[in-house]
C-alpha cells in the first residue's frame, strides 16, 4: 500500500472503502502544493469538478472575506458544490504552506453515494458552521443588543393619575401597546392588559376609575444603554413581562417586553418560574422544576447567548429557594430570628449550567448561645438543601452547603470568621473559605446580613498576605497548553480523549477574576464585572482583561453548547468535551484562548516572584 492509500483509508468517508477501492481513488488523486495565502476555490464560481483532502496544513474557509471554518489534515472540501451543481459557497484559501490531494468527480462521487458515507456527508456540509453561524448572528440578536435599540418610541402611552381606565385603554388600543405608564413626578406607575383585566373588570371597578387607583408604583426602570441579556434576565427574577426604557436624562424613550428579547417559542422560563413561586407543596415544586431542561433547549434553540441561559439557571434556582424556604416556614412556624439565605459559588456569580450543584450558606442575626434558633435554622437548611436536591441541583460535593456547620452559622460568628481568615489566611481552609463566601449573593433576607457581610470582606483589599494567596490559588488550575496540532486531552481512564472544559478552561479565568477584584475591593460580583473592576483599578492590565474577556465567552460557550445539546439527547450533563466534534476553526479558537489565559497566569507568577524578591 502506497502512502496516498494509506493516508485515505484512515480518513473519512475513505475509511470504509475495501483495498481495490482505495487503490482506486489513491490512483486519481493529485498531489497538489499550494503556498500560504494561495486561493484553491473562490466563492461563486464553478460549480466544483473536484473534492480536495487536506495532507498537510490548513486551508481556511471564507464567506466574502470573513473566515468561517479552518480545515485541517483529513477534511475534505470543495465536494458539497460538485454534488449540487452550485457554485462554489465559500472561498478555500491555504492558511499556510498546504499539501491537498485533489480527487476529481468521477473517483469520489461513487464514495460519496454509499450508505456508509451519510453521516460524513451531512455533517461536512449541513453542520460544520454552525457555531461560528450563531456568532455572526450576535448583532442581530436582541439580547445581544443595548435595550435602547429594540424599545418601541411609538408605543409609548404616558398617562397623567387622574387619566380614566376607559381613555388609557383606548390610547393604549390606538398605540398598539399592552402598557400604559403613569407619570408620577417622581417615578413613574404602569397599567398593563392584565391589570385592566384583574383590576377593572373582575373587580367591577367603573371605566371611569383613575388610572392612579389600579397602576402598579413604583416600576422598575433600564437606561437604554443596558444589554437586552441582562435586562431579560432581571425581568425574569422579578417576573415581569414589561419595563420602561429610560435615556441619559430620565426621559421615557420606550417599553420593551419579554416578547422583545426573546422568541415566543422559547418564553417557557417566565411560565417556568411563575409555575414554581406558585407550588403548593414539593411534589408540585418538583414538577415545575422537571421543565427547566426543555426550556433551556428553547432557549437555546431560538439563538439565546450562553449568559442569558445561565441567567435562566439561576433565576429558577433562586424561585426554587424562595419557595422551598417559603414552605418550610409554613410547616416549622415563625423564625425565632430574622436570617439571609445565600447562594454560594456559580449561581451566586449568576454564572450556573446545566450541571451546577448548590453550594449556600445561612447566616441568622441571634446570639450564638440561642440553641432554639440554631435548631430552627438547621431544619430550615435541611428542608431547603433536600428540597433542591430533590429538584434536581444536588449539593456541592466539596460539602459547601447549609447543613453543614461550618455554613450555616450566627452572623455574629461569620463576621469573626471572616476576620479570622482575613488576618490569618495561612490556617486550614481559610483560603478555600474565602474563595467559596465572597462569591455570596443574598437570595431571602439580604437586608438582614448581606451588608454585614459584605462589610467584613471589604478590608480584604488591605491584606496582602491574602492577596498574594489569592493568586497563588488563581494559578492553581492550568489551561492545557504545549500542543501543537491538537489540544491535549485526558490520556487515560474512562474520560480518555476528551477535555474538561470547566477545570482546564473556565475555572482559570473565574479564579484569575477573583483575585484582582478582591485587591480592587469588589467581592461579590460576575465573572465579568469583576474583570471590568479589575480593569478600573489596574489590578489587571487593560490587554490582558480583553484577552480574559473573550476567553471567557468562548469556554461560556463551549460549555453551554455541550450541555445542552447532551440535555437534549437525554444525556446527564457534563464538562467532557471532545475536541475531535469541534470545528477546526473552534478549536483553534480554544488553542488561541488558552493559550492567553496561560500567558495572563506567567505574568502574574512572575509578577509575584518578583515581588517576592524584592
Amino acid at each position: 500500500m502506497d502512502e496516498v492509500e494509506s493516508f485515505l483509508s484512515g480518513v473519512a468517508p475513505f475509511d470504509s472503502l475495501e483495498a481495490t477501492d482505495i487503490e482506486a481513488v489513491a490512483a486519481a488523486c493529485r498531489r497538489e502544493v499550494y503556498p500560504a495565502g494561495a486561493r484553491i476555490l473562490v466563492q461563486a464560481t464553478g460549480p466544483s469538478t473536484c473534492a480536495w483532502v487536506v495532507r498537510e496544513g490548513t486551508v481556511e474557509l471564507a464567506d466574502q472575506g470573513r473566515v468561517v471554518d479552518l480545515l485541517g489534515e483529513g477534511e475534505m472540501f470543495g465536494h458539497r458544490s460538485m454534488i449540487t451543481g452550485e457554485p462554489v459557497s465559500l472561498t478555500v484559501s491555504a492558511r499556510e504552506d498546504t499539501v491537498c490531494y485533489r480527487i476529481p468527480e468521477a473517483a469520489v462521487r461513487p464514495v460519496l453515494a454509499r450508505p456508509s458515507a451519510l453521516r460524513h456527508l451531512v455533517v461536512s456540509v449541513s453542520g460544520r458552521y454552525e457555531m461560528r453561524a450563531r456568532e455572526g448572528l450576535a448583532g442581530a440578536e436582541p439580547s445581544r443588543r443595548p435595550v435602547g435599540e429594540i424599545a418601541h418610541p411609538a408605543k409609548v402611552v404616558l398617562c397623567e393619575p387622574a387619566t380614566t381606565v376607559r381613555d388609557a385603554a383606548e390610547r393604549m388600543v390606538d398605540a398598539d401597546s399592552s402598557v400604559a405608564l403613569v407619570d408620577l413626578g417622581e417615578g413613574l406607575g404602569i397599567v398593563t392588559d392584565h391589570d385592566l383585566r384583574s383590576r377593572v373588570v373582575a373587580a367591577g371597578a367603573g371605566p371611569e376609575t383613575p388610572v392612579s387607583q389600579v397602576m402598579t408604583t413604583p416600576v422598575t426602570t433600564v437606561t437604554g444603554d443596558r444589554i437586552g441579556a441582562d435586562v431579560l434576565v432581571e425581568m425574569l427574577d422579578h417576573g415581569l413581562h414589561h419595563l420602561p426604557v429610560l435615556d441619559a436624562l430620565g426621559s421615557v424613550v420606550g417599553v420593551i417586553s419579554d416578547s422583545d428579547l426573546v422568541a415566543a417559542g422559547a418564553r417557557t422560563p417566565f411560565e417556568l418560574r411563575s409555575a414554581i413561586m406558585k407550588a403548593e407543596d414539593e411534589q408540585t415544586l418538583r414538577d415545575a422544576a422537571a421543565r427547566l431542561p426543555d426550556a433551556l433547549i428553547a432557549l437555546y434553540e431560538a439563538r439565546v447567548p450562553a449568559p442569558v441561559l445561565s441567567g435562566v439557571i439561576t433565576s429558577a434556582h433562586d424561585a426554587l429557594t424562595q419557595r422551598l424556604i417559603e414552605l418550610a416556614e409554613a410547616e416549622l412556624g415563625p423564625p425565632p430570628a430574622p436570617y439571609t439565605w445565600f447562594a454560594l459559588g456559580s449561581f451566586a456569580r449568576r454564572e450556573a449550567y446545566p450541571d451546577s450543584d448548590q453550594d449556600n450558606a445561612l447566616a441568622w442575626d441571634a446570639p450564638p448561645e440561642d440553641q432554639e434558633a440554631r435548631a430552627w435554622m438547621r431544619s430550615l437548611a435541611d428542608r431547603v438543601v433536600t428540597g433542591l436536591e430533590a429538584a434536581g441541583i444536588p449539593p456541592c460535593k466539596g460539602g459547601a452547603f447549609a447543613t453543614k456547620g461550618m455554613f450555616a452559622q450566627p452572623l455574629s460568628d461569620w463576621e469573626r470568621r471572616a476576620r479570622s481568615w482575613l488576618d490569618d489566611p495561612d490556617q486550614e481552609k481559610a483560603l478555600i473559605l474565602v474563595c467559596v463566601v465572597i462569591d455570596g449573593r443574598a437570595v431571602w433576607g439580604g437586608d438582614v446580613a448581606g451588608a454585614r457581610m459584605r462589610a467584613a470582606f471589604a478590608e480584604a483589599q488591605n491584606r496582602p498576605r491574602l492577596l498574594r494567596l489569592l493568586e497563588a490559588f488563581a494559578l492553581a488550575d492550568r489551561p492545557p497548553t504545549g500542543f501543537l496540532r491538537d489540544i491535549i486531552v485526558e490520556r487515560n481512564g474512562e474520560h480518555r480523549g476528551t477535555l474538561d472544559i470547566k477545570k482546564g478552561g473556565l475555572l482559570p479565568i473565574v479564579d484569575l477574576a477573583r483575585s484582582a477584584a478582591m485587591a480592587a475591593g469588589v467581592a461579590a460580583a460576575s465573572t465579568p464585572a469583576r474583570l471590568d473592576a479589575a480593569e478600573a483599578a489596574g489590578t489587571i492590565p487593560a490587554s490582558d482583561v480583553a484577552v480574559l474577556r473573550d476567553a471567557f465567552e468562548l469556554v461560556t460557550d463551549l460549555r453551554m453548547q455541550h450541555q445542552v445539546q447532551q440535555l437534549r439527547r437525554g444525556e446527564p450533563p457534563d464538562n467532557r468535551i471532545d475536541p475531535t466534534q469541534l470545528t477546526q476553526l473552534v478549536r483553534t479558537y480554544l488553542k488561541d484562548a488558552f493559550r492567553a489565559v496561560s500567558r495572563v497566569q506567567k505574568g502574574i507568577a512572575t509578577s509575584m516572584q518578583s515581588g517576592a524578591r524584592r
